[in-house]
């Protein structure tokens, strides 16, 4: 199955060990790697590493026509109560990874994969003919209120599709970015409905995970299954950013199936000069203007 990430900057590093895990455990020999990022962190990546681990690099700016950071700032600014902060790169990520689905990238499936996640061993997102979908107990009530708002319906699982990956059906995911566009809210594009779908006061009230989990729920329930996996969100405290693939493979043996190191997830000396390192060099590059 072909991968997509979300790639924000701070995240550049990490990510390449991410691809090689992802192309080690979950993909065939052709099977393709796309980073959606933006177009100044091309260089982060040599050419010939992107041939080798067989990775496309995209412009998150031009992905889908009118689709960009500029476009959901103005539609947050314009939606949102003045007062409240907003998140126009956590919006943004969300709607890249359904949008993917409308691009000549595309095939009947794909995987979408965090950017800081590495798997620990093989795993398998399809069984025959039935998607599997990883289930925790996540409940962020903004989420499904939105979701009332597009859809007339909200939480119709009794567990939470957010994780950090999930399987997406092509075919589905652009049925619903239709029926978001056809909804009677207010917007010209589909993740501006989106947005303007939300309360204008809840910061964080979107789900793409919970939108499509639901979504299939209700009308697709016969072509996926819900599954708990072993993840491992802060690993990050115990090993940083400068985790090795020895301590991987004793995260495997514990039997944890994925696991995820933030850069805000700091752990004791010496294990954070890693981490302490990166946001360093990331502040250099931004003073220089190279990268935002």
């Amino acid at each position: 199955m072909d991968i997509i990430i979300s790639l924000a900057t701070k995240d550049f590093q990490i990510v390449k060990k991410v691809v090689r895990y992802c192309r080690l455990y979950l993909q065939t020999e052709e099977e393709s790697i796309f980073l959606i990022t933006k177009i100044e962190n091309k260089i982060f990546f040599q050419h010939s590493w992107i041939k080798q681990n067989h990775v496309t690099l995209i412009d998150e700016d031009n992905m889908i026509p009118g689709l960009s950071f500029a476009k959901v700032k103005e539609y947050l600014e314009v939606h949102f109560q003045k007062g409240t902060h907003i998140y126009p790169g956590w919006y943004l990520q969300q709607f890249l990874k359904m949008g993917f689905a409308l691009t000549p990238y595309a095939g009947k499936e794909y995987l979408i994969w965090d950017s800081d996640t590495i798997p620990l061993h093989k795993l398998c997102f399809k069984d025959k003919d039935k998607y599997l979908l990883t289930v925790k107990t996540e409940k962020h009530a903004p989420y499904f209120d939105t979701m009332q708002r597009i859809f007339g319906f909200g939480k119709l699982c009794d567990r939470s599709f957010i994780a950090e990956h999930m399987p997406i059906k092509t075919s589905i995911m652009k049925e619903l970015i239709s029926r978001i566009e056809k909804a009677e809210i207010p917007g010209t594009d589909w993740f501006e409905k989106i947005i303007n779908a939300t309360s204008g006061t809840d910061e964080q009230a979107f789900s793409e995970f919970e939108t499509y989990g639901n979504y299939c729920f209700k009308y697709y329930p016969e072509i996926f299954e819900t599954r708990p996996l072993t993840t491992m969100r802060t690993a990050g405290f115990l090993y940083g950013r400068g985790v090795t693939n020895r301590q991987l493979t004793l995260l495997a043996k514990m039997e944890f199936d994925t696991a995820s190191f933030e850069l805000r997830h700091i752990p004791t000396f010496p294990r954070n000069i890693a981490n302490w390192a990166e946001r360093i060099y990331l502040a250099i590059l931004r003073r220089l203007k190279i990268v935002k």
